[in-house]
């Protein structure tokens, strides 16, 4: 039988008060499994380390039980140093009788040291079934794929081809820019748009690390962090390229409200993009308007708020105050929402311009009035109880931003998961702009609605995601993890057992698991993607016959922690 010394590390003596290690020594001794114990005073520290490692290679111990902090803390870095003396990870189990003993048992000493001793027994159950993961390594493709060329799209390709990768746009349309090119102004500094996108458009024309690709569709994505297989038609010839990460910067759509407040049917009830069409083109209106708050937003189809309409709608308001100061210009809203300083000052700025606000219910909310064309509007003011018919030549209804209709299409294409609005989903809120997919990242409003500026700066966030993986030259599987330091391990199936269900196929998250024909007794095995798996298990709660096991983790060793556990 495997034998393991114990390292029982008093932190300093922070956690002697608490957690008996006397008792512990004298209890640990009489483990068949337990070569020796040793008490620390800290095993965090260069000195101790060195030791530890010396007396673990002079010993007659096979492994090596650390009972210390947690993984969280410096559990994990001590492991990671062991394994720099010479210390293999797989012979190495870590116990926190730390934070998740001493800390929270404060009060009760005896009971926290049976604890610290279960935990302890349970952990050296769990060693001796413990077995090493087959890793592997690829060689990175110093290349970046961008799926759309608005504003998040065309800032993570600058900031990827400055640092001196080759990078490949796609873009369903003709042209870059996105939604942007489309906008009037920017708010807040009512900006030109072209002048934002500028320094984008140049570099995506002048810089040779940079292929544009228009009116493209992707036909399929395989592959893995480091090496993808992406295949696509670009203007009706066929592309293969193999990118090491992908960025998703599709952006999102305007909900067009049918329906809603007589649009479509009514002359001049129209949404804010349409009014930014008229601004373009030189038409603007000099009458009165009405702007209509969340309109097909914030409700039980779309609970959200879209976050841009409110100061969409300021900007626009104050535009039609600058080309006729004696409009009348209201805003009917249910909450006005300008988080932050910048769009706070803003709010102040359009009061002071004459800009009225006026708050509705949703439960009753406003009426068109006009038989072909917007004649007045009919609110009621919750602030005052007053029901108030305004006079006006233009109604324009603020809209949220919606999901692509091909969202979940492509989502189930790159193998990435979408939130329930239908956005793509980021890893909320410890990894922000990265997806459970590694080597594939999220920015702009494809992964929630956001302004342009938003969106530059998520999109060079991206790009340093993206350019941290591609700078390393070579991964390891072992190295994509979720939790501080290296992952658990990876599936590995026994192919003698195998009957080649699918059960592993099927409820794999990360399609790391296929099935494989071969030859002999089973027509179809299973089949791990070592750079795939991310080591959660599901395959094994799943394998009816326990063919596949995570060695780390193997069932063996969780059967010998629940016998342990009292």
């Amino acid at each position: 039988m495997d034998r393991a010394v114990v390292f029982l590390c008093r932190c300093f003596g922070a956690i002697d008060r608490i957690i008996d290690f006397g008792f512990l020594e004298k209890r640990l001794i009489l483990d068949p499994a337990v070569s020796s114990t040793v008490v620390v005073d800290s095993l965090c520290l260069d000195d101790s380390i060195k030791k530890a490692a010396s007396l673990i290679k002079a010993g007659d111990a096979d492994k090596v039980l650390i009972a210390a902090c947690s993984s969280l803390a410096r559990g994990d870095q001590l492991i990671g140093a062991l394994g720099k003396e010479g210390v293999e990870r797989s012979r190495v189990h870590l116990v926190d009788i730390r934070e998740g003993c001493a800390w929270i048992h404060g009060d009760r000493s005896e009971e926290a040291s049976r604890k610290a001793e279960s935990l302890i027994h349970m952990g050296l159950a769990s060693l001796r079934h413990k077995r090493k993961s087959d890793d592997v390594s690829v060689k990175i493709s110093p290349e970046a794929l961008i799926i759309g060329a608005g504003p998040a799209g065309l800032a993570s390709a600058t900031s990827l081809a400055g640092a001196g990768f080759t990078v490949h746009v796609l873009e369903r349309s003709a042209v870059a820019g996105g939604m942007l090119r489309l906008v009037a102004r920017a708010y807040p500094g009512d900006s030109d748009p072209s002048e934002k996108l500028k320094p984008y458009l140049e570099a995506l024309e002048n810089n040779s690390s940079i292929t544009f690709y228009p009116r493209a569709k992707l036909s399929s994505v395989t592959g893995y962090a480091g090496s993808f297989k992406v295949l696509f038609t670009s203007e009706g010839q066929d592309h293969y390229i193999r990118p090491g990460a992908i960025i998703v910067a599709t952006g999102s759509r305007m909900l067009l409200p049918h329906g809603l407040y007589d649009y479509g049917e009514t002359k001049n009830v129209i949404t804010q993009m349409e009014l930014e069409t008229r601004f373009k083109k030189g038409q603007v209106e000099t009458g009165s308007a009405v702007f209509i708050q969340c309109v097909g937003a914030r409700c039980p189809e779309r609970p959200y708020c879209s976050t841009i309409c409110c100061p969409t709608s300021i900007k626009n308001a104050m535009r039609l105050r600058e080309e006729n100061p004696r409009a009348g210009v209201f805003i009917l809203h249910r909450d006005v929402m300008t988080p932050g300083s910048v769009l706070e000052a803003y709010y102040r700025r359009a009061l002071s311009e004459g800009i009225q606000f006026i708050r509705f219910d949703e439960n009753n909310p406003p009426s068109i009035r006009g038989e072909d064309h917007v004649e007045a509007v009919e609110v009621y003011d919750t602030l005052t109880g007053i029901t108030r018919t305004i006079s006006v030549d233009l109604a324009v209804l603020s809209t949220p931003l919606v999901p692509n209709d091909d969202s979940g299409k492509l989502a189930e294409m790159l193998g990435i998961g979408l939130d329930r609005s239908g956005f793509f989903q980021d890893i909320y809120p410890l990894h922000p702009l990265e997806t459970w997919m590694e080597g594939i990242y999220i920015c702009g409003s494809a992964r929630w609605p956001v302004a342009s500026g938003q969106a530059i700066a998520q999109g060079e966030g991206a790009a340093m995601k993206a350019i941290t993986l591609l700078r390393k030259g070579y991964v390891a599987a072992s190295s994509f993890s979720r939790v501080p330091g290296l992952k658990f391990g990876n599936a590995r199936v026994d192919t003698n057992s195998c009957t080649g269900c699918g059960n592993c196929v099927t409820v794999c998250p990360f399609e790391a698991c296929r099935l494989q024909r071969v030859d002999g007794k089973y027509p179809y095995v299973s089949r791990v993607n070592k750079m795939r798996c991310r080591a959660c298990g599901s395959c094994v709660s799943v394998c009816p016959n326990g063919s596949m096991q995570v060695p780390e983790y193997h069932y063996r060793s969780v059967c010998g922690m629940i016998e342990k556990a009292y």
